[in-house]
């Protein structure tokens, strides 16, 4: 019965199906793997895009700062120009009356 060739057939089929099923288990490992280390890769990217995107918008926001910073000082610095020289010529009026009262108060140090 050993050399009947059905036998013979059935067991070559049985080894080609094994060696199949084999085949298709090492494929789905490999494709496992590649999806694996492909989303491992996109993750990565992804937290790059991230941490690069959040880095750029906060670069432009110091940019905008220091330039609103900028003109708010500019303005100021005006302003109190603007101020000095409006109330300088008061200056010498105010400093003489100061030194009156304080001489009034306390005396001339002169003796």
């Amino acid at each position: 019965m050993a050399d009947n060739p059905t036998i013979a057939e059935i067991k070559a089929a049985e080894t080609q199906a094994a060696n199949a099923v084999q085949k298709a288990k090492e494929d789905a490992a490999k494709k496992l793997n590649r999806a694996s280390a492909d989303a491992e890769n996109s993750l990565k990217e992804a937290r790059q895009n991230a941490a690069r995107n959040f880095r750029e918008k906060i670069r432009r926001a110091e940019e905008a700062a220091e330039t609103k910073a900028k003109a708010l000082l500019s303005k100021r610095e005006g302003d109190a120009k603007a101020f000095y020289g409006k109330h300088k010529d008061k200056i010498p009026a105010a400093a003489s009356f100061i030194t009156e009262e304080v001489m009034k108060k306390y005396g001339s140090s002169q003796a």
